[in-house]
């Protein structure tokens, strides 16, 4: 026969087409003819029976009517069931699609409720695990926003999460290469109106996806770029007033460098936009260049940084932070913010922005603010005697959020030992209690530490929120000296001399407002409670004896039975 392989149109039709494709040697067309390269075909006689049984098919047109049968060759047949398997496919996809969809926009909606910043959704060999970041703790999500259980899935639904995830975004999806891209979707929260009434409002949420490929799996990280709550100012950040004055005032230079410095996750971004937002952004240009953009901001122009993106095909110069800050030579800005110092040839840039008459922001992976001019000079490669050039570096910062207190469960020492004794958790109350004594011996009555059950306000946990805790170097020509020489031990015992308060010290003084638990903020600040050198190697000295006594009680023991 002479007709083309598109001279039918097929009955749309997902149970007939699978029939057919089941069969494999008949079709259907949408005049109920039904097509065949034989006549003894496996599932003929079902076709059959279903075109002329079925009273919904095609609006009943061949209802109670013995449907025609044309024999035609192999090849057409099979070139139409090719065309029905691509049907079936683009019906299954979109099935699939929107099955994944509602699947996302429940489990970001589940993230949203409890402020996670985090989504982690971990493919392994058999199996999804998804788990949440809230107050910086990981914790793994057990009901899926639509009441849906999100434990025990398998690893279909995490591999069919992660590729409607880029199909979202603008990434070609391979399990096997890292990829990283963002996409929106409407979630809804909880607003107060001008009265204080709390009202549900559907808002779009922007997610910041990175993906890393396993052994056996993948890993998706999904970051919260949209702010959930209050507005991310310092206003908010419950900061002493001599801190925020600092830092407004260095915000008001017209030349010099910020460098904030914190771990991952400890809010840096968050308090360069508070930075920010202290700035007349009419009078003064700000702009800043960023991997990734993170929060859009009123006032600010922002410039995706794309380091491994070349300018043109095969010219070697890509668009990282050198590139752009070079280019914002000619932009007239007043102030700028690089996203993080991570090469000597950024750091460079960055250093004569500082120099030629703008003021430089950026964060930096520090240990402490006293550990800013080390990584400068040692790390990034910045001559000593331009990290302590006058007037250049004017403030450093290191930060951590510690997880705040539930206001509606927290407990007074006095209180919490009964509570403690009921949940059986009299070691970690005496814990506290030491903790407290020795710290803080003339706070004991303004401490607060947590409900080891916690409440409804706090999901079972005790805590809700976070806190800043910070410590600021302003510098000065005395610091300079000892930059200038890479003394940073000296450095440190002049600051103490000044009455410096370093990150412990604010850290402690939120502990004796009755703010954070004294046992949690330990495990997130360190050196909270010193140990010194001396008295741990007594006692690894100690137990090693007393365990060498013990073996030879033991073999003694042995000889003399």
């Amino acid at each position: 026969m002479n007709e083309s392989r598109h001279d039918l149109s097929l009955l749309h039709d997902q149970t007939l087409l699978e029939l057919c494709i089941e069969d494999g040697h008949t079709i259907v067309d949408e005049e109920g003819v039904i097509w065949v390269d034989c006549y003894d075909s496996p599932k003929h006689a079902d076709i059959r029976r279903y075109v002329q049984e079925t009273e919904s098919l095609s609006g009943g047109r061949f209802f109670a009517r013995a449907p025609m049968v044309k024999l035609t060759d192999e090849t057409r047949v099979q070139t139409l069931l090719d065309m029905a398997r691509t049907l079936l496919n683009q019906e299954t996809q979109a099935a699939l699609e929107s099955a994944y969809g509602d699947k996302l926009t429940q489990l970001c909606q589940a993230a949203v409720e409890v402020k996670a910043s985090d989504i982690h959704l971990e493919v392994h060999r058999n199996s999804t695990a998804i788990l949440l970041r809230v107050d910086g703790r990981r914790e793994r999500l057990k009901i899926f926003a639509g009441g849906e259980s999100a434990e025990r899935l398998d690893r279909a639904v995490g591999q069919s999460l992660a590729a409607y995830i880029f199909s979202l975004g603008n990434s070609n999806y391979s399990p096997r290469l890292p990829l990283n891209d963002r996409f929106e979707l409407p979630c809804s929260i909880t607003k107060l109106d001008e009265e204080g009434e709390s009202h549900r409002v559907t808002i779009m949420v922007e997610w910041r996806v990175a993906m890393m490929p396993l052994s056996h799996g993948i890993k998706l990280v999904l970051r919260c770029l949209t702010p959930l709550g209050e507005p991310l100012t310092l206003d908010n950040m419950d900061l002493l007033p001599a801190q925020r004055d600092l830092l407004e005032s260095k915000m008001q230079r017209r030349s010099g460098i910020i460098v904030l410095t914190g771990p991952m996750g400890s809010g840096k971004t968050s308090l360069v936009y508070a930075l920010f937002d202290t700035v007349d952004r009419v009078a003064r240009c700000c702009h800043t260049l960023e991997d990734p953009i993170e929060f859009e901001q009123a006032g600010i122009t922002k410039t995706l940084v794309e380091p491994k993106r070349e300018l043109v095909d095969g010219s070697g110069q890509y668009l990282d932070y050198t590139f752009y800050a070079l280019e914002q030579l000619r932009q007239d800005i007043d102030i700028t913010s690089f996203g993080e110092l991570r090469s000597h040839d950024t750091t460079k840039e960055f250093t004569r922005k500082g120099e030629t008459g703008g003021l430089a922001l950026s964060t930096l992976h520090a240990n402490s603010a006293l550990g800013v001019p080390a990584i400068f000079i040692e790390q990034l490669g910045i001559p000593s005697s331009i990290v302590s050039a006058p007037g250049l570096m004017q403030l450093f910062t290191h930060q951590k959020l510690v997880r705040k207190l539930c206001p509606h469960c927290a407990l007074t020492l006095d209180e919490a030992k009964a509570v403690y004794d009921h949940h059986d958790e009299q070691a970690a109350y005496q814990t506290k209690l030491t903790q407290v004594s020795t710290l803080l011996p003339d706070a004991h009555h303004q401490v607060r530490v947590k409900h080891p059950a916690g409440c409804k306000h706090c999901r079972q946990t005790g805590e809700s929120g976070r806190l800043l805790v910070l410590e600021l170097i302003a510098i000065e020509d005395a610091d300079r000296e000892f930059i200038k020489v890479q003394d940073y031990l000296g450095w440190s015992r002049y600051l103490q001399t000044q009455g410096w308060p370093d990150i412990r010290r604010h850290t402690l003084h939120r502990i004796a407002l009755g703010q954070v638990d004294i046992a949690s903020a330990s495990e997130q600040v360190d050196g909270l409670m010193p140990v010194s050198s001396q008295s741990l190697y007594q006692q690894i000295g100690q137990e090693m004896d007393e365990q060498a006594t013990s073996k030879q009680t033991e073999v003694n023991h042995v000889g003399v039975s």
